[in-house]
């Protein structure tokens, strides 16, 4: 088929729902919006993996949006060797894949950027003439250039002459965070991070390495007031700038009439799971029930109700975030009412996005699969030769992490109706931490 899909890149989290979460949100607003025939999201360390979120679209017009603040290991290393792109485009199969510049690189973010500070100074009643602005950006050792939109920002600001003294700092280079109260002398300082989502690096580590709470409250720090800003990310004006990139791509990307809740997901499996469901009362995918009218959490059909993917993401990530959303212990206690019975495939993609596109690959004797030799030898980093991994240790994270799912390891020879075409970020990461303990 035809058809244009918008993909946004991001990294996810392990610890904390809000850093996909925030991706999510876009997805959503995006959807509703009607940019785009079909519109997902694809992580590092959450499903959908950068490797496999192809597998769940139809459209052979792709279009790779990186949601990260600098051109940096992530945008020009990871990306591309997980996706297997070889530049701006790429012919993957049917598929042209587009992948634009990041987030963080677009000018539009600029604005962003003022209005953070701007709200600031007007909300602590603030003279810039007497404040210091701080601008905080990840870093990476690995890549030198992952500074450069940071730098870029401090730089604008600072020509601006609009706060007395303008730097900028990293939660994993130099200089680092801690830095600043060396590097400033103005009582007031605003510490504006340039992330795009309220994970735990915004909530956790850069307030620890500023020496604050980070609650919001103005917070004295070796005698110096901290006014902690939101991250650029969290602004409504995103959905904009993520746009204004996927349309440099030269596919239009025009907001059409309100098309709903459930639409704008992928496609990859829909037919085959509305076929089932056709021919079946009721369809079981591990612990979630569906039938034409209804999808719902086993036992729990009598429960709360959930209108959108927003409601029903919100339930299960924020009240008890699992960094891997196909885990047993899926939260209960919900169900979905189904205006049309297309809808089912929407509801199971927010649960557990890709699991249908390779449960319906599966079905028809198409599935790829990925060995962990294929992953190694791919891998620059930690996950770099993992398939020379001692047996017991492949062993215990199946038993552990394999075992705590309702998808089967397709990819190390299981049979099962729910397949997984590859180990996982979460199930890499554990075999590393078992593999250390075992040393």
């Amino acid at each position: 088929m035809s058809g244009v899909a918008l993909v946004l890149a991001g990294h996810g989290s392990h610890i904390s729902a809000n850093t996909a979460g925030i991706v999510w949100g876009y997805v959503d607003r995006l959807r509703r919006m009607g940019v785009a025939d079909e519109i997902t999201a694809c992580f590092w360390k959450e499903p959908p993996a950068f490797s496999q979120v192809l597998a769940a679209l139809e459209s052979t017009q792709v279009v790779i949006v990186p949601l990260f603040t600098a051109n940096g290991y992530f945008t020009s290393q990871v990306i591309p060797t997980e996706m297997g792109l070889r530049g701006p485009t790429t012919r993957i199969g049917d598929k042209r894949v587009f992948c634009t510049a990041p987030l963080g690189e677009h000018p539009l973010l600029d604005a962003v950027v003022d209005r953070r500070l701007s709200d600031m100074v007007a909300a602590h009643n603030l003279s810039p003439a007497g404040t210091a602005a701080a601008i905080i950006g990840h870093g990476t050792r690995r890549n030198p250039q992952s500074r450069d939109a940071t730098r870029r920002q401090a730089q604008r600001i600072a020509a601006r002459g609009w706060f007395a003294e303008v730097v900028d700092c990293y939660l994993d280079d130099q200089p680092d965070i801690p830095s600043i109260y060396k590097r400033t002398r103005a009582k007031h300082i605003i510490a504006l991070p340039y992330f795009l989502a309220e994970g735990s690096h915004v909530r956790q580590d850069v307030p620890r390495a500023l020496g604050i709470a980070g609650d919001g409250a103005v917070e004295n720090v070796r005698d110096r007031c901290v006014h902690f800003a939101e991250p650029v990310g969290t602004d409504d004006s995103v959905c904009d700038v993520i746009l204004a990139l996927a349309q440099t791509s030269g596919l239009p990307f025009e907001t059409q009439t309100d098309r709903g809740a459930w639409a704008g997901f992928p496609k990859a499996g829909a037919g085959d799971l509305l076929a089932a469901l056709e021919q079946s009362d009721m369809l079981r995918f591990g612990q979630i029930c569906l039938t034409r009218e209804c999808v719902w959490r086993s036992d729990n059909r009598d429960s709360r109700a959930c209108s959108s993917p927003t409601a029903l993401r919100g339930l299960l990530r924020e009240a008890a975030f699992h960094p891997l959303p196909t885990q047993v212990d899926l939260p209960g206690g919900w169900h979905v009412e189904l205006a049309q019975p297309v809808d089912a495939h929407a509801v199971l993609e927010t649960v557990c996005p890709g699991l249908v596109a390779d449960w319906a690959a599966q079905r028809r004797g198409a599935l790829q699969t990925e060995s962990l030799a294929d992953i190694g030898g791919r891998q620059d980093g930690m996950f770099k030769d993992i398939e020379q991994l001692p047996s017991p240790v492949i062993q215990r994270t199946i038993d552990e992490i394999c075992g705590a799912c309702v998808r089967q390891p397709t990819w190390h020879g299981a049979d099962g109706d729910l397949p997984c075409r590859a180990p996982c970020n979460w199930w890499l990461t554990n075999a590393r931490k078992f593999e250390k303990e075992c040393a």
